[in-house]
């Protein structure tokens, strides 16, 4: 494997392990604080949600579901008789 090819292999990696975090409002200072004590502000993006459950956090994969997405968008709708 050349050095570019290496290169793009672990971009893509990084690229594909992105994630975001939601949490409620009034913590959101206090998790990208963990996040950036981790050293994953790379890999983990946070944002605020009104309709996150009280005292937990959600992560998503937001290319997975924009994937899902276009993926279910393609297929053709076929109604029942």
């Amino acid at each position: 494997m050349t050095p570019e090819e290496e290169a793009r292999f672990f971009v893509q990696i990084v690229g594909d392990a992105q994630r975001t975090v939601l949490c409620e409002p009034h913590r959101v200072a206090e998790i990208r604080e963990a996040v950036e004590r981790l050293d994953m502000a790379g890999i983990l993006t946070v944002k605020t949600s009104q309709v996150c459950p009280e005292g937990k956090l959600l992560v998503i994969d937001v290319q997975a579901l924009e994937a899902s997405a276009r993926q279910a968008a393609s297929k053709p709708i076929r109604f029942r008789r």
